[in-house]
Formats: structure tokens, C-alpha cells, sequence
């Protein structure tokens, strides 16, 4: 989870704001409220373009973005933030973070909010880079898109000038050009635009970007992938990132890795890579043999079962580009476990071949994830002031996080989104779990029963402001064990008259908050926050957010349950192995310690398949690609030798539907394509059929789906 953006300033006029405050709610469902939507938050009049002004953060240009947005005359003529973020998202450059973006706020008369001693209307001119930062500081390309050039001034100022703090100074740029930079050393750089008018105005802009890293290894190729498989209509696309050891050219012994909840789809291959290789795991997989295959979803906050057909989509994919006997381990960090998870089941009761040896959910919320309630009501009161509170309460209410989270604040009551039972019906369906491969699951929680350093019921964060004007509440407290406890309290008033008021109790509740388990620093990051007026205080760092009982699947409902005292842990675990902490651990942090769990389990895993292998004569039909399809799909088939071939494809009441080959072929590998029709010609129906190979005196046969 991202930082909050700044989130206290003055509230605008008395007489143009105020409104009756609503009753106070202490009940399990918290009484409907409207945020104000008047705190100015981004500090609009410190952004006018005179001077150097502050050095603005993305964050805090989003946060102006929101509030100029919000000015009747100019809501128009703006798209949203959120169509701001798909318009990045479909520029692959910039997603692969090899271009970075700027985007402009010039405008001359903005409607601000009312405060003392400022002018209910001004110019704001801003900057800020669309990415935050990059890890290939060492050939950066700015560009400037007239796309994101947003303003109500008529004429675009015709000379404009970039430094971007690399040590070369000021240089020409134009709207819809371009700047690249070699950066020398890594850190936070301070960037600054400016706008020359004709009639001899200069507007600056100064704003933030941090290189993180000058170079990154980047990927031996890309895949892009588009599920076969969709779910509910529609199929999931995503990258997956082929790094091959050293010496190989293309897979040959490879190890499947899949991303987690991404709440903002930021995450790339620089930034999955940064992550995965702390205690430089994935290097250590490489100097062993081992081909890394990174699966990196367009839409992380989709469906679960919509990603995990995507995942089916990659096995067969990965199976089909190495040797037919070779096995591989797979692994999922976070919810790419449960995605994992699924494809698994999916494929065994659906007799497809997965060929995975060991599969590996690391700090997966098989039993469900938490984010304090209490924290996502505080969203919810300032989503109408804040740009980060709103976008962070949108992906909270994306289907991934409904289905995960095992508190919503959606849920009538409390307790978990419908969206959550509909997941767990489905895996149910699925048998669970795979059966086929061996079982490790890795949590980051504590297995000796600590806690995160609070009681249930305790207050976890605090922000107060009072500067007589303007009155800010927003506390927070943890989910009690039990009865009914307040978890959130949040008042905004303006010389002490209620403008808008909310409290929240639930209950009753488990004390997932404060439970052993991954933790998040949602409160710290909170507290981080440089705020202008007021400050929010974190009075405990870091919740649980998976809990140890869930990353191991234990079957046990008590979240403090002993699992390093249990004698026969594995009889209460759907897995085969499992390993945790003494002490709580950052949510899918790679340690030492686990990593070389990792790396044991993955170097004992077996590559080869158990049974015998094929004479060197016989001839090696693959399994289709894609299976299921709709409406073509590609049979592959080695030949060790020459020989006459016929391919047919029968119904599953072994009626002959095709011939697709019967003719003598070379030896090596030959593909043929289905496209779905019979011997007539006519679209086959949905079912299932059997392609079968008759080659060198034998048979072979595979399963395909059809699904229309």
C-alpha cells in the first residue's frame, strides 16, 4: 500500500460549506455518510508557478490534480485519475519503465477552497513525472505528451525548459518532445519545467523522481500472454518474463514464479526482480541451472479464478517450449498463491497436465488476508478530500481484495464480501487443492503465537487538528475479540459545527489486527506522511495482514494457535511441508532463513518425470496449446526417426470428428493446427476430444477442451 497523501489544511468558508452534521452511528453497520469534500489538501496556493515553489511529489500533484478537478467549471474538461492510470497502462514503454512521462497542470483561474486570508480563485501550475521513479537511471527518456498538458489558458506557451538535476542544467524541450538523461549516481533527483510566455512570463515547476537503481538486468524475452480460459466472459492478459540461466538460449529447466495483489499494477520486471531478489535468491537459481519465468498480471485486482486461467495458460505454454519429460516447481507469492493454487486444481480435475513437481505459495492468504476495518472506514470518510484516500478505497473494492479480505467494509454487517464465499465454493469444487505435486507452503507470521505488539480493541492511529478554524478527527482503533468495539471515529467541523461526523462499532469480531502473521506498515506509512497542519500519528507501526494460520492452512480458528508446539502440524495442513518464523516478518519479505528454504526445496525438487522414459525411436505427441480453446488450437509431435503419420481427433464416445495428418513426415518436431471443425467442415460442439498420434507402430493420445 502507497503512503497517504497529505490529508490537513484549512476548510473553506463557514457560510459556503457548512451543512447539518449527521448522528453519530455505534452500531455493527455504520450510519450512511457524505464526505464534505472542501479540505484543500494539496497546499493549491503554494502551487501558482511564481518562484521555485515546493518540490512536489506524484502523490501531491495527484492530490492538486483531484482538487482542480473538482472545480465545476474544469471537472469537464479533465479526465479522471483513473483514466489517467489506464492511459499509462497502455503504454507499454512507460509500464517497462523505459519512457517516463510528464504531466502539466497550468491553469488561470482555479476555484479554490475558501480560506483565511486567500483569494477564492488562482492559477495553479504544476509538474510531476507520471512514474515515480526508475531502476534504469542510466538512460532515462522524459517525454512531455500533449495528452497530459492539461489547461484553460488557449495558446501553449511557446518555450519551454527542462533540468532534470543531472548535472547538465536547463535544456530546450517542447510539448510532445523528449529529454534523455544518463543519470550518474542513484537517489532523489529535483526536476523543474518551465513555461515562457510571449508576453514574458515564466511559470515553474518543480517536482520529485527517484532513481532507484542505474541499471537492471532485463529479461531474456517477453511473453504476452491472453488466457484461453476466460472466466465470466472475460479472459485475463498479462507478461510473463523469461531470465534464463547462464549459457541457456531458451527454456530448458525452469522455475515459474507468479506475482501477487498489485494494487496499483505498477509492479513490472524491475520492480518484481528488486523484490524477489533480496538475499539475491533468483541469482543463486540462475548460477544452479534454473530458467526464472515471472508471470506479471495486466489486472491484478480481477477475479482470482480470471488470473488463474492465466496461470493455466503459462504452464501449458512453459511445458510446451521444454523437453515433454521435464517437471519444474512453481510458486506464488501472496495471492499468485491462491492463483496457483487454483490453476492447479483446475487443471488436475480437468486432466490436463501440469507437469509441476513442487509448488511453493509463499505468505499465500489461503485462509484469507485482513486490513484493519477500522482503517478502511477511515478511507471511506476522506475518499471525498483526499485523491490516494479514494484510490486506495477503489482497489479495497476490487473483486481480489473482496475475495481475500476476511473483513469488508462492504459486507453488510461485518464480516467478509459475498464475493469471498463465492471463491471458496469454487476452489471447494476444485477439490481444495492440486494433489498431484509436493505441497510447501512458507509464512512470513510468527509460529510461536506473537502478536503485533497491540491488544484487540486498542487504538492504533490518531490524528487530531485544531486551529480553532478548522476541526480534523480521524482515529482509528483494531477489531476487538469479541463484543462490540469502536474501531473508527472521524469528525471534520469548522468552528466547532459538526460538518460531517461518522463513528463505527462492530463486533463481534476476531482480533485478526493484532494476530501473528505477515505484517503491513499501513499505519507507519500513515504516519510518514509530511502533513502541513496537524500530524497523524501511528500508535503501532504494522497489523497483521496474513495471518499464520492462513499461510499454512491450518485447520484451526484460532488465530494465536500454537504451531511450533504442535507435535503433528502437518495433520492439521492441506501441505506436505511447512515453514515460519519465531517472529513476525514483513508481509512476503525474503530472508536469510527462507530463502534458503526456497532454494532447498527447489534444488531437491525432481525435473525429470518419474516415469520411465521414452525409447529414443518412439515418437512424443505434446499437449495441445491452447487446451481449453476456442476456436483453433496447435498439436506439436516429435519423430525420432522418419515414419508415416496419422493424426486424428475422436469424441470422448470414440467416434472419429477429424483426420488432421496421414502422410510420411522427416524426423524432428512437426506442429498441426485444429481449427475445431469436423470432417465435414462444421464447427465441432463444445466438449471433449482426444487428438490421437499413430506413429513408428504406436499410440498416443491427448485431452483437449473445446469451449464456446
Amino acid at each position: 500500500m502507497r503512503p497517504f497523501s497529505i490529508l490537513v489544511a484549512v476548510l473553506g468558508s463557514l457560510l459556503l460549506v457548512c451543512r447539518a452534521a449527521p448522528s453519530v452511528a455505534a452500531a455493527t453497520v455504520p450510519q450512511e455518510h457524505r464526505s464534505s469534500g472542501n479540505l484543500s489538501l494539496a497546499g493549491l496556493g503554494e502551487l501558482d508557478g511564481r518562484g521555485e515553489g515546493p518540490t512536489v511529489s506524484l502523490a501531491r500533484w495527484r492530490q492538486a490534480y483531484f482538487e482542480v478537478r473538482k472545480s465545476a467549471d474544469i471537472s469537464e474538461r479533465l479526465p479522471s485519475l483513473d483514466d489517467l492510470r489506464v492511459r499509462m497502462a497502455q503504454r507499454p514503454l512507460v509500464r517497462r519503465g523505459r519512457t517516463v512521462p510528464v504531466a502539466i497542470l497550468d491553469f488561470s483561474g482555479v476555484a479554490l477552497p475558501s480560506q483565511p486570508n486567500q483569494p477564492s480563485r488562482g492559477a495553479v501550475f504544476t509538474a510531476s513525472a507520471l512514474r515515480s521513479d526508475t531502476y534504469r537511471g542510466d538512460r532515462v527518456r522524459f517525454t512531455f505528451p500533449a495528452e497530459f498538458h492539461f489547461s484553460d489558458r488557449g495558446a501553449v506557451p511557446p518555450r519551454w525548459t527542462f533540468d532534470a538535476d543531472d548535472g547538465f542544467g536547463e535544456r530546450r524541450v517542447d510539448i510532445d518532445g523528449f529529454v534523455d538523461v544518463e543519470y550518474q549516481a542513484a537517489g532523489a533527483k529535483r526536476l523543474q519545467l518551465r513555461a515562457f510566455t510571449t508576453g514574458g512570463v515564466v511559470r515553474t515547476a518543480t517536482f520529485r523522481f527517484d532513481v532507484v537503481a542505474l541499471a537492471s538486468p532485463a529479461p531474456s524475452d517477453t511473453l504476452q500472454l491472453t488466457a484461453s480460459i476466460p472466466y465470466q466472459g472475460s479472459a485475463a492478459t498479462g507478461d510473463a518474463f523469461l531470465y534464463y540461466a547462464e549459457g541457456h538460449t531458451s527454456l530448458v529447466q525452469p522455475v515459474v514464479l507468479i506475482e501477487g495483489f498489485d494494487l496499483d499494477n505498477s509492479l513490472n520486471w524491475d520492480e518484481i526482480y528488486t523484490l524477489l531478489n533480496a538475499q539475491n535468491l533468483l541469482e543463486d537459481l540462475r548460477a544452479q541451472g534454473y530458467d526464472l519465468v515471472v508471470l506479471n498480471f495486466d489486472d491484478a485486482t480481477t477475479e482470482i479464478q480470471r488470473n488463474s486461467m492465466l496461470v493455466v495458460e503459462l504452464l501449458q505454454q512453459v511445458q510446451q517450449a521444454i523437453d515433454p519429460r521435464r517437471q519444474f516447481t512453481l510458486a506464488g507469492a501472496s495471492m499468485g498463491g491462491v492463483c496457483s493454487r487454483y490453476a492447479l486444481a483446475y487443471m488436475e480435475q480437468n486432466q490436463l497436465p501440469h507437469r509441476v513437481s513442487t509448488w511453493i505459495p509463499f505468505d499465500a492468504p489461503h485462509g484469507g488476508a485482513n486490513i484493519p476495518l477500522g482503517l478502511q472506514y477511515w478511507l471511506e470518510f476522506f475518499q471525498d478530500e483526499s485523491a490516494d484516500a479514494a484510490f486506495l478505497l477503489s482497489r479495497l473494492d476490487r473483486p481480489a481484495a473482496r475475495q481475500l479480505l476476511v473483513y469488508h467494509h462492504l459486507a453488510p454487517g461485518v464480516g467478509a464480501d459475498a464475493l469471498r464465499a463465492s471463491l471458496l465454493s469454487d476452489l471447494a469444487a476444485l477439490g481444495d487443492y492440486p494433489t498431484q505435486p509436493r505441497r510447501v507452503a512458507i509464512a512470513n507470521g510468527s509460529g510461536a503465537g506473537q502478536g503485533q505488539g497491540f491488544a484487540p480493541g486498542e487504538q492504533i492511529l490518531r490524528w487530531h487538528f485544531d486551529n480553532f478554524v478548522t476541526q480534523i478527527t480521524g482515529d482509528v482503533w483494531a477489531v476487538g475479540d469479541g463484543p462490540l468495539t469502536r474501531i473508527f471515529d472521524g469528525a471534520i467541523s469548522v468552528f466547532y459545527v459538526p460538518l460531517d461526523q461518522s463513528e463505527v462499532s462492530v463486533g463481534p469480531t476476531r482480533p485478526f489486527d493484532n494476530a501473528p502473521g505477515g505484517s503491513r506498515a499501513s499505519m507507519a506509512q500513515a504516519d510518514s506522511t509530511a502533513a502541513p497542519y496537524g500530524d497523524i500519528v501511528a500508535l503501532h507501526p504494522s497489523h497483521c495482514f496474513i495471518p499464520t494460520i492462513s499461510a499454512l492452512a491450518l485447520e484451526t480458528t484460532d488465530l494465536f494457535y500454537d504451531v511450533a508446539g504442535d507435535p503433528d502440524l502437518l495433520s492439521k495442513s492441506a501441505f506436505d511441508a511447512l515453514y515460519y518464523p519465531l517472529v513476525n516478518e514483513e508481509h512476503v519479505a525474503v530472508t536469510p532463513q527462507n530463502a534458503q528454504w526456497i532454494k532447498d526445496e527447489i534444488f531437491s525438487s525432481p525435473t525429470a518425470a518419474p516415469e520411465a522414459s521414452r525409447p529414443a525411436s518412439m515418437a512424443v505427441l505434446y499437449p495441445s496449446v491452447p487446451n481449453p480453446f476456442n476456436p483453433r488450437t496447435t498439436l506439436s509431435f516429435d519423430l525420432a526417426r522418419s515414419s508415416r503419420v496419422r493424426l486424428r481427433v475422436y469424441d470422448a464416445a470414440g467416434r472419429l470428428v477429424r483426420v488432421l495428418a496421414d502422410r510420411p513426415y522427416a524426423a524432428g518436431r512437426h506442429r498441426v493446427v485444429w481449427d475445431g471443425r469436423d470432417i465435414k467442415g462444421r464447427p465441432a460442439a463444445s466438449g471433449v476430444y482426444f487428438p490421437r498420434l499413430d506413429a513408428g507402430g504406436e499410440s498416443q493420445a491427448v485431452k483437449v477442451l473445446l469451449v464456446k
